[in-house]
């Protein structure tokens, strides 16, 4: 009797052992299953250029403002004389220069016309006359012993030749610019007209400035002159001597001709003097 409860309770433990291994195999199973269905993630791996590109195309970039050092207004004289790639060349500067036109020559209406559709700033080059020899525009030059009505008739014919001009500046004129009663004649038409006069300062004795405020003309004067020596490391030191006064004024006006010499200056150094802070402007605005 003993012995059969010996029996059946070996067979009780095999087969509890034998239902224990077969949940452990289906736990096993359903594991594997599990590990099997999970989605395995993909990572991507960004170069430091990729995440540079990346942040440069989403941050807006923040360009340096460059401190504003002087206003120049550049006045280039005695245009009308030639038609070629110097006075073409002048077409491409940068900037907000002045062109001076003198009227009277073969090629004055023309370049006007081209300069100022080019964005240019237009204004009469008026012939007056010298201490010394006057020479050519004799149609247009003013001199001193000529009556009233032939000065105002002379400055009008200039303006009506030269419609796109708003201004004028003297060429020459070292006697003109110290005769008052020439100034004054000068001021009424100017002031009829609603333009501006430019002193060139070809002499120290210039009524010409002091007369226009007089008469209430917007006015200004020339304070560097560029190219009176034709050599290229000359006129930058001059230019430079342009922005310097600029710089210390908070404007200053300079004077140049049409050279090929002033030119390949020009080129080259404006670009430069405007990276540095200095802003080229019409000398209409820096009249008052």
């Amino acid at each position: 009797m003993q012995q059969d409860y010996k029996t059946l309770a070996i067979y009780v433990l095999t087969l509890f052992v034998v239902v224990l291994l077969i949940v452990l195999k289906k736990q096993q199973d359903y594991l594997t299953d599990l590990e099997n269905d999970i989605v395995e993630t993909e990572i991507t791996t960004i170069s430091p250029d990729t995440l540079e590109e990346q942040t440069s195309s989403q941050t807006p970039v923040e360009t340096e403002k460059i401190p504003m050092r002087g206003v120049i207004g550049l006045i280039i004289d005695d245009f009308g004389y030639r038609n070629d790639h110097v006075s073409n060349g002048f077409l491409q500067l940068p900037g907000k220069l002045t062109y001076a036109i003198i009227p009277g020559h073969d090629y004055s209406q023309l370049f006007s016309k081209k300069a100022y559709d080019a964005g240019y700033e237009i204004i009469v080059h008026l012939p007056m006359e010298n201490i010394g020899k006057t020479y050519g525009e004799e149609e247009y030059v003013l001199m001193s012993y000529f009556q009233d009505d032939e000065i105002k008739n002379r400055i009008n014919k200039a303006f009506d030749l030269l419609p796109e001009s708003i201004g004028l500046n003297n060429h020459q004129g070292s006697r003109g610019t110290a005769d008052s009663r020439v100034m004054t004649l000068v001021a009424g038409v100017i002031k009829e007209k609603k333009k501006f006069f430019i002193d060139s300062r070809t002499t120290n004795n210039s009524l010409a400035e002091t007369t226009m405020r007089k008469y209430g003309v917007p006015t200004n004067k020339r304070d560097v002159f560029l190219d009176n020596e034709l050599d290229e490391e000359k006129i930058k030191i001059q230019l430079l001597e342009l922005a310097d006064v600029s710089e210390e004024k908070g404007i200053a006006i300079g004077i140049g001709h049409v050279k090929p010499q002033t030119l390949n200056v020009l080129a080259k150094e404006i670009p430069v003097l405007q990276e540095k802070g200095f802003r080229f402007e019409f000398v209409s605005n820096l009249v008052y």
